[in-house]
């Protein structure tokens, strides 16, 4: 049977850029607005809960009925004054609609354990938001490489204001979703989310009907190899293999900083709040930069060589809890999870599909015959005689599992 025409698809990628404009104030004036808009429409939903079980779009609707005049004029009973754009208005009710949604999970959830916890606390209601300013397309316009207007109020009325941007890659002619204007302390950022094309999405079932479809089986370790990457076709011939190193200059970056922060909280008060959040916050971001880093190796390797499909044990929540316990939380096979969330989007936006494999026998059995394995330190050995790398070994099984996993 042969494959069917690729699928296409997107993903969504949100560029953060300075916004340079004279305007801040307005800025400020504005988001004050979209927050206590927001905060109306949140506890009038509180009013009619059944909003709640509809479509946002029917939600949003059914919100304006309640809130603005008909077209005769009349005014509903909940009817808003307010000074607000329509596009800003939607926004922020949509925002409203999703914060209700929110609590209201929260809330149940709750309810199911309060029981059972007694000292569980009831989530309560905001009483303000502070959200940043969600523009839809009528709030903002001439979006041109470098620069946009922004439909600002500046305490009187409602005018267009001109804001520079650097860096906005906007000649790539990528759709733009609604920008979002983040205010920070020294400056003010806009979010631009863009939605980008995706080659192919269709699913693996149909892929694995292509003669030459190749699979990456991708085991990982505790040493220094993050990861270890195989190639094989559907015969399960090895095209490729790649070891992603790094593992030991991490465990060792890592525990420097778990020494500095040891040493400090024996100091007791010369320990401040701050000087946790920055040594916290410096492995936090060591971690994030080698799970980035071995995902797009990881990816890297499957595109140089063809491979459509990436395969990886399925290992649960228990799995990772014991690994933390037993080898620590800022081990290489600890990271083995952020790995795996970076490696789906990485993967997505170049039509690879991550794909998830049974763990039983992955490592104690032989990749060529299936004998039980021994280990010894990195390297492997089978009743049969056969040897090699142990996680070479993992690997291939990741990969051949995966193969016959579809039947092939």
């Amino acid at each position: 049977m042969q494959s069917k025409a690729n699928k296409k698809g997107y993903y969504i990628v949100t560029q953060k850029r300075r916004l340079y404009t004279n305007y801040e104030q307005y800025i400020k004036i504005t988001q004050e607005i979209f927050n206590e808009t927001a905060l109306r429409y949140f506890n009038l939903i509180f009013e009619h809960l059944e909003f709640l079980e509809l479509s946002n779009q029917k939600c949003l609707r059914e919100l304006e009925k309640l809130t603005l005049k008909s077209k005769n004029g009349i005014k509903p009973e909940n009817y808003f004054d307010l000074d607000v754009p329509v596009y800003l208005r939607r926004a922020a009710i949509n925002y409203a609609i999703g914060s209700a949604k929110t609590y209201q999970e929260k809330y149940k959830a709750y309810l199911e354990t309060k029981d059972k916890n007694p000292n569980l606390k009831m989530p309560t209601k905001p009483s303000k938001f502070n959200a940043s300013i969600v523009c839809y397309k009528g709030m903002y316009k001439d979006f041109a490489e470098g620069s946009l207007k922004v439909k600002l109020f500046n305490g009187k009325t409602w005018n267009w204001y001109k804001a520079n941007i650097r860096d906005t890659n906007s000649k790539e002619n990528n759709e733009i979703l609604s920008p979002t204007i983040v205010l920070n302390k020294e400056y003010v950022m806009i979010h631009i989310p863009t939605k980008k094309e995706v080659k192919d999405v269709s699913p693996i079932k149909s892929r694995m009907y292509k003669k030459n479809i190749r699979v990456c089986g991708v085991a990982f370790s505790n040493s220094d190899s993050f990861a270890i990457c195989v190639v094989i076709d559907k015969e399960k011939n090895i095209i490729k293999t790649k070891f992603i190193k790094g593992g030991n200059e991490y465990r060792k970056q890592t525990s420097i900083i778990l020494k500095q922060i040891k040493k400090h909280r024996q100091n007791g008060a010369n320990y401040g709040i701050k000087d946790h959040q920055r040594y916290w916050q410096k492995l936090n971001n060591i971690s994030n930069w080698y799970a980035h880093e071995v995902s797009k190796q990881i990816v890297d390797f499957c595109k140089e060589n063809k491979a459509e499909i990436i395969s990886i044990a399925d290992m649960n929540e228990d799995i990772n809890i014991h690994f933390g316990k037993r080898v620590g939380k800022y081990s290489p096979i600890y990271l083995r999870r952020r790995i795996t969330n970076y490696l789906n989007y990485k993967a997505f936006k170049d039509s690879i599909i991550v794909t998830k494999v049974k763990r039983n026998y992955i490592a104690s059995k032989c990749y060529k015959c299936r004998a039980n394995v021994k280990r010894k330190k990195l390297k492997y050995e089978c009743e049969n005689g056969h040897s090699g790398d142990y996680f070479f070994n993992s690997a291939m099984n990741i990969g051949i599992m995966c193969l016959k996993k579809f039947g092939i």
